[in-house]
């Protein structure tokens, strides 16, 4: 006589090649995140190349990086310590952007990140 074969469940295939593409479809989305620069974490946005204290604003040259949209939020640092706390203008002449001093007291050649 020959042996009880033991099957899986008419599901169980459907099921797995489902499992399969949704996780390399998660794999496929994160890839293209980190292709486009939308990974978490800070992103370097420039650096500040004038500093008007009077009116309360600086210049980030951000040369051929990313330009932030008007009204982020921005860190100045140096030596790894946050100098000041940005926000980003509309007005932008390329490769500056404008941000308004919102706090701190950022330097010129201080790190801008978002």
């Amino acid at each position: 006589m020959r042996g009880k074969r033991q099957s899986f469940p008419r599901f169980a295939a459907p099921a797995a090649l489902f499992g399969i593409l949704v996780f390399s479809g998660c794999a496929l989305r994160q890839h293209e995140r980190l292709a486009a620069g939308l990974t978490p974490g800070p992103r370097r946005v420039g650096t500040v190349a004038v500093v008007n204290d009077e009116l309360h604003f600086v210049l980030v040259d951000v040369g051929s990086l990313y330009t932030p949209a008007a009204g982020t939020a921005l860190k100045s640092f140096s030596g790894g310590r946050e100098t000041g706390i940005l926000a980003v203008d509309p007005e932008k002449q390329r490769p500056f952007i404008v941000a308004d001093i919102v706090k701190g007291e950022p330097k010129v050649g201080d790190a801008v990140e978002e």
